[in-house]
């Protein structure tokens, strides 16, 4: 593990560096040359700022009129970003708190995320179908109080930036040369219970950089925000249970679970003495309810009727999602320093050290695990008191009951048990984030130069805070009559069982040295001709620890002695510890022809090393069972790539620009698609052919395998290529008058050769097993049952293909009135196509419009309308926020829709189409008053109309929410917030 880099050594000493390498290439100048400033998206500096490719500027009054609180607050809103992690997502566990920037729909990992043009570590995301996995910056981890302004560039950009721009850049400014201070508060207040935030910071510059050849800034911030529990909301109180209307036909939706406490019981059985072959009866008790009419729970209901629960007795099913949250609580500190010394007219040095503090601990259902029971191994108490005395009174026998653990049992007894006395599950994530760079930016000789250096770690550390059951507690709390999970006596003894400790903590660590130089060649027409190169080299570290009880039962050799497990949460983690080098040249180059027409040229060569892994295990078990550690090893392919751009910028007259772009990129593999283990990973969904004819873990007929997870450390045709990339821009600007301008940019996005990170699914592999044989692990020990089988590996390959086309625009027209000056903005994004492939061969899929099989919607038309008015010391602004409607997620039969019955009973499952989801539309309201030229006011209403989130029945896409989807809707309602600042 790294360790913190002390801010003001570090500040110190990089300053020192800075100027060893200053003083022995300083330059005298006679005067100062014209400032040119560096845009997002271009190497080359230059004075003019609307440039040949399409970047959107925020500045801290465009921040300031959004109301947003924070870098993620602020991204999410832009119409041009689709397909990112939000906080919702965290109340399951799946993405621990981290919200990321996606340019386009296209995943997170294809959006470059920078901090003052510099690199950031990233954190490594799930690799479920609608996270994409690879690496993405947690925005929580950067502080919006020390931000000048934000650039995007919503075009591809790996020639200049390398293997992760495909869609595009985020380029967070931070503040520098300031000798102000400057103080600010802001208080959200929602209207509604749940919610509130507030945040404070203080910024202050000393010394100024042109007169006095110094500045530092310092700039702290805290921000904290509070829960909002689904049962606060009426979008989300009703959880997975409720009645809604469809084309004037009613139905209930029904999620709840048979895992509850007081526990359910199921099995299959026969009447005594039938004859061999008959056809078992499924049967489902609670003892509970049988003996108190009720399911001893406010979450949890019953279902009697055979049509609706598919057996005959009772089942009391628990409403997990009316006990969650919809907002997790945070907090985030943060902290900037930054320095800047000019040794001469031609020599600054700098350097900048940014430190995050982020918490979140977001809490969802109580843990849910079924457990088998039977007369010897598996509470054997339970079993005795509860099965037999209903097999004897019903003249029934279970079928082959099976031995010990029921392996092989094709009717085994299942207690459906959920941990409701523990409490909700609580995980306590953390990110400590530190960002330091340092470099000398010049002039020599005529030819400027910048060089930087970055260290760049991110820490993600997770602890089981509440919910969480030791099963070795469990088990012997059961055993000796302590606690009855089926009656839910005793519950108070779980206190003691329930879990505080550490659970797993990810690092990831960035270093990196580049360098730019730039210089005319030669004069055209239109300007001077400009050469910039560049080049970087990078080295990744990417770690996963797991405490005693995570690593427990792996079958690896790092599981240690421990046999317990956390019941809800995950074990047999196995630890990865990877790297990777990867170094890259570039140069742009720009041919200004004539006035009104500029191209340029850029192209980039990248190589990736191949990764280093300290953990590497055998294939195949030993005697004992357990995957052997081998020695450190090189896996995964090299990478390199060539990749160009062609720009135009052409403006005829003053009044009109236009613009386009063609390029290619490459996306390297992530390390974490090369580097892991294989974790076992349960049993496949479905029952298929044996896929490795005449194996010893062949099942005549139709069966189950096991499915195990990880990366692919292969090697030449069978490991890992880059993704490719082709993208075009065509756009245009036009300015009829000074007050009007109209903008809109066409753009499309081709990838092939995809990494799939969460592999090819099972139902396609097993259909296809002959085209798949490396992918099945022949013969295979189920680490569960210990029976011989067949395992699938679920691991990441090329193949998929993914196409990403729209329309970007953006409006705006000034001018002033007898009242003030009056603005008006327009800016969206139209979607047309987005499809993609999750296998060779397979036909497309896509989001558009609709709710994907990858779980997300993409939104066909997103945009926003700005309009404000500022009059004397007063600026009234009134922005509306615009979501187009989509088809939600549908459902087939047996599954969660049922017709309602007359009396308001569950009826008859049905297949659902799935709903119609409206527009989406909300309105914000902002003032700001400046008292004085150093005291700023500002009160806002963020959703005017308190608009309630549009009813959606998904289950799955973002967190554990249902009723409404908070990737895509605003479940806070109106909240009000007030903001003061004091410059001094």
């Amino acid at each position: 593990m790294s360790k913190p880099i002390p801010a003001p050594q570090a500040l110190a000493v990089a300053l020192a560096g800075a100027a060893a390498v200053s003083l022995s290439a300083v330059v005298l100048a006679q005067e100062a040359p014209i400032e040119r400033i560096e845009i997002t998206g271009s190497a080359i500096r230059r004075i003019e700022v609307e440039t040949a490719l399409p970047v959107t500027t925020l500045t801290r009054e465009d921040i300031a009129k959004t109301g947003a609180t924070s870098a993620t607050d602020l991204l999410q809103m832009l119409p041009a970003m689709q397909g990112y992690l939000t906080s919702s997502d965290s109340v399951n566990g799946a993405t621990a708190g981290i919200t990321t920037a996606a340019l386009h729909s296209l995943p997170s990992k294809y959006t470059l995320v920078l901090v003052d043009g510099q690199r950031v570590a990233g954190q490594s995301l799930n690799a479920g179908a609608n996270i994409g996995g690879g690496f993405a910056v947690n925005l929580e981890t950067i502080p919006l109080d020390a931000v000048e302004r934000v650039e995007i560039l919503t075009d591809g950009a790996s020639a200049l930036y390398g293997s992760d721009a495909i869609a595009g850049v985020v380029n967070f400014i931070l503040r520098k040369n300031s000798t102000a201070g400057s103080v600010f508060f802001n208080w959200n207040a929602v209207q509604h219970a749940g919610g509130d935030s507030w945040s404070a910071g203080l910024t202050k510059g000393f010394g100024d950089l042109n007169t006095d050849h110094y500045n530092v800034l310092f700039n702290y911030s805290h921000d904290q925000q509070q829960t909002i529990m689904a049962s606060q909301r009426p979008a989300s109180r009703k959880g997975a249970f409720f009645p809604f209307t469809y084309k004037g036909v009613n139905y209930i939706f029904n999620q709840a679970t048979s895992n509850t406490e007081p526990a359910n019981i199921t099995f299959q059985a026969v009447p005594n003495g039938s004859p061999s072959g008959t056809t078992p009866t499924r049967y489902s008790i609670n003892p509970y309810y049988r003996l108190n009419g009720n399911c001893g729970n406010p979450n949890a209901s019953v279902i009697t009727d055979p049509l609706a629960l598919k057996a005959v007795g009772e089942s009391c099913r628990f409403n997990y999602a009316a006990t969650v949250e919809d907002v997790p609580p945070s907090t985030r500190d943060s902290g900037l320093l930054k320095g800047y010394f000019k040794f001469n007219p031609d020599t600054t040095g700098w350097a900048e050290f940014l430190v995050t503090n982020y918490t979140t601990s977001p809490r969802y259902a109580p843990p849910a695990q079924p457990f088998d029971l039977n007369t010897t191994t598996h509470f054997p108490s339970l079993y005795n008191r509860y099965v037999i005395p209903f097999l004897a009174a019903n003249n029934l026998s279970i079928i082959n009951p099976g031995p010990g653990t029921n392996t092989g049992n094709p009717f085994p007894v299942t207690m459906g048990y959920r941990a409701v006395s523990a409490g909700g599950r609580t995980d306590d994530y953390t990110t400590e984030a530190e960002h330091f760079s340092t470099g000398v930016d010049g002039t020599l000789y005529g030819f400027d130069y910048k060089l930087a250096y970055t260290r760049s770690h991110n820490k993600l550390s997770d602890n089981l805070a509440g919910g969480y059951v030791s099963y070795n507690q469990l088990q012997a709390l059961i055993a000796n009559g302590t606690y009855d999970p089926v009656l839910g006596t005793g519950s108070a003894s779980l206190k003691p069982a329930i879990l505080h400790t550490n659970g797993y903590e990810f690092d990831s660590d960035l270093s990196e040295y580049s360098f730019l130089v730039q210089h005319p060649i030669f004069e055209l027409p239109g300007g001077s001709s400009i050469l910039a190169v560049g080049g970087e080299y990078d080295s990744d570290i990417w770690r996963q620890g797991y405490s005693p009880i995570e690593l427990s039962n792996s079958g690896y050799s790092t599981q240690g002695t421990l046999t317990d497990l956390p019941v809800g949460g995950a074990n047999g983690a196995v630890p990865i510890d990877a790297s990777r080098d990867s170094w890259g040249v570039f140069g742009e180059w720009n041919f200004p022809i004539v006035k009104s027409l500029e191209v340029i040229g850029s192209a980039r060569y990248d190589y990736y090393n191949k990764v280093h892994a300290g953990y590497q295990f055998g294939l195949v078990p030993d005697a004992n069972g357990v995957f052997q550690q081998g020695p450190d090893a090189d896996i995964g392919n090299a990478s390199n790539s060539t990749t160009g751009k062609v720009t135009l910028r052409f403006q005829p007259i003053q009044q009109v620009l236009l613009r386009g772009s063609w390029g290619r990129g490459f996306r390297a593999p992530a390390i974490t698609d090369i580097a892991g283990p294989l974790v076992f990973n349960g049993a496949t969904a479905g029952s298929y052919a044996c896929p490795v004819a005449n194996a010893p873990g062949c099942v005549a007929g139709s069966a189950q395998y096991d499915l195990i997870i990880g990366a692919n450390p292969a090697s030449g045709p069978d490991g890992l290529k880059p993704e490719k990339s082709t993208q075009w821009t065509i756009g245009l600007r036009v300015e009829p008058i000074a007050q009007l301008s109209l903008g809109a940019d066409l753009w499309n996005v081709k990838i092939t050769d995809q990494v799939l990170s969460g592999g090819i699914s099972e139902q396609w592999a097993f259909t296809h097993a002959d085209q798949f044989k490396s992918l099945f692990i022949s013969p295979y020990i189920d680490p569960v049952g210990g029976n011989t089988t067949i395992a699938y590996e679920q691991k990441p390959i090329n193949g998929g293909e993914a196409e990403y086309r729209g329309l970007d625009w953006d409006f705006s027209y000034r001018t002033k009135t007898p009242i003030g000056t009056a603005s008006a903005q327009w800016t969206g994004t139209q979607m047309f196509r987005q499809q993609y492939t999750f296998a060779p061969g397979q036909p497309a899929n896509t989001d558009l419009g609709s709710y994907g099989p990858d779980q997300t919607v993409v939104f066909r038309t997103q945009f926003h309308v700005l309009l404000s008015l500022a009059t004397g010391q007063w600026t009234n602004t009134l922005t509306a926020h615009y979501k187009s409607g989509y088809k939600d997620e549908p459902y087939g039969v047996s599954t969660s829709v049922f017709l309602a019955n007359p009396n308001g009973t569950l009826g008859t499952s049905v297949a659902f189409e799935g709903l119609d989801v409206p527009s989406y539309t909300t309105f914000d309201w902002q003032t700001v008053y400046d008292y004085t030229k150093s005291m700023h006011v500002t009160v806002g209403i963020r959703n005017l109309f308190d608009k309630d989130p549009p009813l959606t029945l998904q289950n799955g896409g973002g967190g554990n929410q249902i009723g409404y989807d908070g990737r895509y809707a605003d479940i806070f309602g109106r909240v009000i917030y007030i903001i003061g600042k004091y410059t001094f």
